[in-house]
């Protein structure tokens, strides 16, 4: 009997040991883990502060009555009343220039070229 109890003291021993570092090192990796997910979120919320700035920046600036009329003038093409709009269009492409080869010969013959 005391030689079975001697042999079972070292099993236990382990048997705790291992019950220990079960509650220890579990909590610890969920702490770990937690504390990067809060890093990031910290990055994302920075990102988004200032992102919020310049949308509040812009905003502004579109209040402005000098940006609001720029707008409407080089994005919309609005003028005020009594003004004239005018559009220029851009210069008309090259004519394309088809080789003088021998598949091409018969179109170019009845392109009237």
């Amino acid at each position: 009997m005391i030689a079975l109890r001697r042999s079972m003291v070292p099993l236990v021993v382990v048997l705790v040991i291992l019950v220990a570092l079960f509650y220890a090192v579990f909590p610890t990796r969920t702490f770990m883990d937690q504390g990067a997910a809060l890093a990031e979120a910290r990055a994302q919320l920075g990102i988004l502060y200032e992102e919020n700035d310049a949308l509040m920046h812009r905003m502004q600036e579109l209040a402005r009555p000098e940006e609001i009329e720029r707008l409407a003038r080089s994005e919309y093409n609005l003028v005020f009343p009594g003004e004239v709009a005018y559009a220029m269009l851009p210069p008309a492409p090259e004519p394309v220039q088809i080789p003088d080869l021998w598949p091409l010969n018969a179109l170019v013959s009845s392109l009237g070229g």
